[in-house]
């Protein structure tokens, strides 16, 4: 588990999600971890976990904090710390 810093907001974000398939988000500084049914993506004092189906990061632009996603987008959370799994808690689920 990993705590992000508690700073102030300086920029706000922008999502725009077409139909559940296509997401687009400004203001993402870094994709930490991407797999077909979850995508974690940093923000400016946030963590935002995007679930799903078929997820696919199409396009990330960090000089202009830009992340395209697309799949059947079903959650979308944020969150103030990293919860992944361990590689161990998957196996023996």
């Amino acid at each position: 588990m990993e705590n992000i810093s508690e700073k102030s907001l300086a920029k706000s974000h922008l999502v725009n999600i077409y139909n559940r398939e296509k997401m687009d988000i400004t203001g993402v500084t870094e994709v930490i971890s991407s797999t077909e049914k979850e995508i974690f993506a940093r923000l400016q004092n946030v963590v935002m976990t995007i679930q799903g189906s078929d997820l696919r990061v199409v396009k990330l632009i960090p000089e202009e904090e830009l992340l395209s996603v697309t799949g059947k987008i079903d959650a979308l959370r944020y969150d103030t710390k990293i919860n992944k799994k361990s590689f161990m808690s998957k196996v023996f689920k």
